[in-house]
């Protein structure tokens, strides 16, 4: 079979290259004077970038040499100005890529504790970030349960152990700083629970909507062609895919429901949705799947244009 041009783009050493290269440029297409908020954030995206890629190599989520996962998390992440600065969604995601990297690791361990300890640590500190990530522990466990085949009670503990870390080192400073009250208002921020509005999702920028429109649509046809041909990956590879599904699609109906979280939330949905989405162009090439990739390369340009557009005319 001939080679089609996702075909060449996803087995290029120049992807890569090529997508660092257009995330520097609209990284500060925006505002056009670099600031020191935006290179911090564009730093966290590279490591974010790079975590990705030794996810997929340490783990052989896709089974050809490809960087697809992080060339297509640098073009998504760069179509969106709330990612640029440094703030809440690019170190949730960063947090969330670590805690998958960590997690993977733990496949059929019979002494994970140490690992899972570090991986809910992830869940815990990412937590203050994107309160979503909280009740994601109860998600984990049953991956290192059911999918993983890791989780014992040591495990278990060293679980909660690493989830209430985070919250205990800040009561500590806060007890330590006299801002307890802080301390307390931050808790009652995370646990509060809004009920959705319809109200509140028609309130968020067309650009919004339509950028969730486009992630969810390349993550149902992802998720589709996966478990139309998952028999051809192994199977400890079809247990990492399979989180990654569990997670993507748990954010995506959790990103209507609570709105007002939606820049992290959409954080978290490409850092689950990227390797699906890698995967699927990366090992496909019929001339279907070739022309929904030339659609999706439209669609993405549109949404960047759109949402920097969109700032760029809310700057001025």
């Amino acid at each position: 079979m001939k080679p089609r041009l996702q075909n060449k783009i996803a087995g290029s050493h120049f992807t890569l290259p090529a997508c660092v290269a257009i995330a520097v440029t609209l990284w500060w297409l925006p505002e056009c004077n670099p600031s020191w908020q935006g290179l911090l954030g564009l730093l966290f995206c590279l490591l974010t970038a790079y975590v990705l890629m030794e996810t997929n190599t340490r783990h052989l989520i896709i089974r050809i040499r490809t960087r697809m996962v992080s060339a297509t998390w640098l073009v998504l992440a760069a179509c969106l100005p709330f990612m640029h600065p440094l703030g809440a969604p690019i170190i949730a995601a960063t947090l969330l890529s670590i805690s998958y990297l960590l997690l993977f690791s733990c496949y059929q361990q019979h002494h994970p504790q140490q690992l899972v300890f570090h991986v809910f640590l992830m869940l815990g500190a990412g937590s203050f970030f994107a309160p979503v990530m909280l009740p994601m522990a109860a998600l984990y466990y049953f991956y290192l349960a059911v999918l993983l085949r890791s989780l014992t009670w040591k495990a278990f503990w060293a679980g909660i152990v690493g989830l209430i870390t985070p919250c205990w080192c800040y009561a500590v400073w806060s007890f330590l700083t006299n801002s307890m009250p802080d301390f307390i208002a931050h808790l009652s921020a995370m646990a509060q629970i809004q009920l959705p509005s319809i109200g509140q999702v028609k309130a968020l920028p067309f650009a919004w909507q339509l950028s969730a429109g486009i992630v969810a649509l390349s993550c149902i046809v992802s998720i589709l062609h996966f478990l139309r041909t998952n028999y051809d990956d192994k199977i400890r590879v079809r247990m990492y895919l399979y989180i990654y599904i569990t997670q993507t699609l748990v954010l995506l109906a959790f990103l209507p429901l609570q709105p007002a979280h939606y820049p992290t939330t959409m954080a978290l949905i490409l850092v689950s949705a990227c390797p699906l989405i890698a995967h699927y162009f990366a090992l496909t090439g019929s001339r279907l799947s070739n022309l929904f990739f030339l659609l999706s390369l439209l669609l993405t340009a549109g949404m960047a244009v759109l949402n920097l557009w969109m700032t760029s005319f809310s700057i001025s």
